[in-house]
């Protein structure tokens, strides 16, 4: 006995599931549910109904036998069912890759399902991750005062929209005392910033600010969640960075990397006018591809962008010259002061010309996109509070000056330092064939030329490498930690509880996959099986095949047949190919089809009568080729002998 009509439905769609048979309701009515296999010819069904004077359900007829096998295409296993089984997988990883739930289905379900049913799972689960989103906004001052109070120092800054008169979330930044003091206790004065676009059900985008480590790797500075990239919202961001690393004004002798982003280069040219701007190659080089595609141009178009001196620019482009002279034109549309070596200036030691580092960082967060919104903050604050200790002590186990990352970079210049020769003075000078000006002061590591020289001179290159990439400032850097915070059932109270921002949804399907840069391989697709040699037969007026090409089996066929008849089991037949016609234009294409005359073929029948059958008759643009008629002048001529024969 069951105590309800709804829980007796949900305990057979239970059992249909354990037992992986699939059961349908002919009676599904109020006071009464009958269920039975739609297996053909299974004889189990059960019949309940409520008792009198009651919404009890009691089973008045029950025959618990199955014949039938376990279905695969059980289609109780539907799309809201789908994603209450596997609602928490999909929350804690929202980029579970359709294929993967599909077969994760099939193997914990045992039913194939279609990939739009896994469409509609995982939908309804972002939908319920959405809605849940709205409850974190509320609690956004709470997580700021959480902060402030466990790491003093930190600045954690939150805007609300000015357009509506109710609270409305829109902006909130993001930088412990930990991160301010680490960079700058060791790091170099160079910021990369970038932006990108949450990965779930949330509206905004993540921008960040990055330094680099003394290891040449990340480190996170700041972050923050604005409601769209531009000239505002970088504005606003970048003030607030400038406050909390004491960038002086005007950003003299600072290095900022970043794409080519309209708000940002307004807001870069606003608030740091002497700042040395430096954009990222990488994308400079795609947008000028587009109309210098060949693959040869790629690595003299890269020899400018890391030619460390203008001499050796110009005779890197003099170079491409040679090969499109209209490309290296292009290539200076963009100041090549923000792009190449060439007019980087000495004393930021560092020699990048693209924003790897920040694109990094966006793929190292990639999963935490996904989350809501004080759910992303934390796991993002949880990452970088576990590299700073991870960072900390992976030095311990370190026994040189000089940090392995760079010590790899310069054991490259040392293979290439074979191929330079050099003549010294027997003081301090030398004379080194083929030198690239600028580059060991510009990145502070001994380049090939140098290595050469010093080798001469009997000098370890370690020694001369900048002190900004020592272990000690390593560990200086990340001396810093950052202070564990509560719960989020002990956060401070408060009473301001600001509204999520509106969900805007763009017109059309949302893009799953990534905008892909021009020349990149698009994603291989399946290609159809046609099988070799198989032609479909042409349908007639009244439908069936036509009989122009095959006559019956009475008929000799000639050698117009032969040319037209379907090729059966890939066998090619001898004889001179069929004659291709010209494609019609779509004016042609709309028209009536035009019949053309009928051209009988003029041979004796052996059966009498000088007249051929509807079945010889050969259509006009048929019997173009000379080749049919000398075949039915030889045909004729066989026959003739024949009769005269008789």
């Amino acid at each position: 006995m069951r105590s309800g009509r709804k829980e007796f439905k949900d305990a057979l769609v239970k059992y249909g599931l354990q037992t992986r048979r699939h059961l349908i309701f002919p009676k599904d009515e109020k006071c009464r549910i009958k269920a039975k296999c739609s297996w053909k010819g299974c004889p189990w069904v059960i019949f309940a109904s409520n008792k009198i004077n009651s919404d009890r359900f009691q089973i008045k007829t029950f025959h618990d036998v199955h014949i039938c096998p376990k279905r695969k295409d059980n289609r109780l296993v539907t799309g809201p069912r789908i994603a209450d089984k596997y609602e928490h997988i999909i929350k804690a990883n929202p980029s579970w890759k359709l294929q993967n739930i599909k077969e994760t289905v099939l193997l914990e379900m045992g039913v194939d399902v279609s990939m739009s049913k896994i469409k509609r799972a995982k939908a309804i689960v972002m939908r319920r991750i959405y809605e849940s989103c709205k409850g974190e906004y509320a609690k956004i001052f709470e997580y700021q005062a959480e902060i402030l109070r466990s790491n003093p120092g930190s600045t954690v800054a939150i805007c609300l929209d000015p357009e509506y008169t109710e609270p409305v979330f829109q902006r909130i930044y993001v930088c412990f005392e930990a991160c301010k003091r680490g960079f700058q206790a060791g790091c170099r004065r160079v910021i990369g910033v970038d932006g990108c676009f949450f990965k779930g059900a949330c509206n905004g985008e993540l921008i960040c600010a990055l330094g680099r480590d003394a290891n040449n790797q990340i480190y996170p500075i700041a972050w923050a969640v604005v409601e769209k990239e531009n000239e505002d919202s970088w504005t606003w961001f970048l003030g607030l960075v400038q406050k909390d690393l004491h960038i002086p004004v005007g950003g003299s002798g600072w290095v900022i990397i970043s794409d080519q982003q309209k708000g940002i280069l307004n807001s870069v040219a606003a608030l740091f006018p002497n700042i040395e701007h430096r954009m990222c190659t990488r994308h400079i080089y795609a947008n000028w591809r587009k109309n210098y595609r060949a693959q040869d141009y790629q690595k003299p178009f890269w020899k400018c962008a890391k030619a460390s001196s203008v001499p050796f620019f110009n005779y890197c482009r003099a170079q491409l010259a040679q090969l499109t002279p209209g490309g290296a034109k292009a290539m200076m549309n963009t100041n090549p002061k923000h792009w190449s070596r060439a007019w980087f200036n000495i004393g930021s030691n560092c020699d990048s010309v693209d924003n790897n580092m920040c694109e990094s960082f966006n793929n190292w967060i990639v999963d935490i996109r996904a989350h809501p919104i004080i759910s992303m903050l934390e796991g993002i604050r949880t990452k970088v509070y576990v590299r700073i200790q991870q960072n900390r002590t992976k030095s311990n186990t370190w026994g040189t000056r000089i940090c392995p990352n760079i010590l790899k970079k310069m054991n490259k210049y040392i293979n290439l330092a074979q191929r330079c020769s050099a003549i010294w003075n027997g003081k301090d000078c030398f004379e080194v064939k083929e030198f690239d000006k600028r580059y060991w002061q510009l990145a502070g590591i001994p380049c090939a030329h140098a290595i050469t020289s010093l080798f001469l001179s009997s000098k370890a290159p370690e020694d001369y490498i900048a002190d900004c990439y020592s272990v000690d400032h390593y560990n200086s850097i990340y001396d810093h930690c950052m202070l564990p915070m509560e719960g989020i059932h002990q956060w401070p109270l408060d009473q301001r509880k600001p509204k999520p921002p509106a969900y805007v949804k763009m017109p059309g399907r949302p893009k799953k996959e990534r905008r892909r840069e021009v020349g990149e391989l698009k994603k291989a697709k399946k290609l159809s099986k046609v099988l070799e040699g198989t032609m479909p037969h042409k349908k007639s007026r009244t439908g069936g095949p036509q009989s122009s090409s095959q006559g019956s089996a009475g008929d000799l066929p000639s050698e117009g047949n032969l040319m037209t008849t379907p090729i059966k089991n890939n066998k090619k037949i001898a004889g001179p190919s069929r004659p291709r016609q010209a494609p019609r234009l779509k004016a042609d294409a709309k028209k009536k089809k035009i019949y053309h005359p009928v051209t009988p073929v003029a041979y004796a029948s052996p059966c009498g009568g000088g007249k051929a059958s509807g079945r010889d008759l050969i259509m006009g643009p048929e019997a173009a080729p000379t080749q049919t008629t000398a075949a039915a002048r030889r045909l004729m001529d066989v026959v003739t002998g024949l009769l005269t024969a008789l």
